[in-house]
């Protein structure tokens, strides 16, 4: 894991904006991939409405990233035009992928308990991300221990 932490941490905005566009561009593709019996819209959580979560929190995690610009001022506050701009275009997103299942011509469906999950994961992922920042920009602004 804490590899992973360090991965991530040595990556700039534009490695960012990749993974995020990758990420963006991977929903897409599974969004046409045809699914053979799909089921009825039933609101019990099933593993596909936690996919859903998981893709859009990642989503939402690395867009938030992606379009961090390079100074951050300390003391950090929350960036609320990107937390609303992250949403809000995720909000589309989301909406606009079950439309797009809508009119493909393969086997799918759309589904508005796939946009709730999205919009919870929307909202888990840039939680995740606010909580996050805020802890490791706190942790990294406090004054080194005297060693007197």
């Amino acid at each position: 894991m804490e590899r992973l932490v360090r991965l991530f941490r040595s990556l700039d905005t534009r490695h960012y904006l990749i993974v995020a566009a990758l990420w963006t561009a991977g929903i897409i593709v599974a969004l046409t991939i045809p699914s053979p019996g799909l089921p009825s819209i039933d609101p019990s959580l099933t593993l596909d409405k936690v996919a859903h979560v998981g893709l859009f929190a990642g989503l939402a995690v690395f867009w938030m990233r992606a379009l961090r610009p390079a100074e951050v001022p300390i003391p950090w506050t929350v960036p609320w035009r990107r937390v609303r701009n992250v949403f809000l275009a995720g909000l589309v997103f989301a909406v606009a992928s079950e439309f797009y299942q809508l009119i493909i011509p393969f086997k799918r469906s759309a589904d508005p308990y796939d946009a709730l999950a999205d919009v919870i994961g929307l909202v888990m992922g840039i939680a995740a991300y606010v909580a996050y920042r805020h802890r490791t920009v706190e942790r990294d602004s406090e004054p080194a221990p005297r060693t007197s």
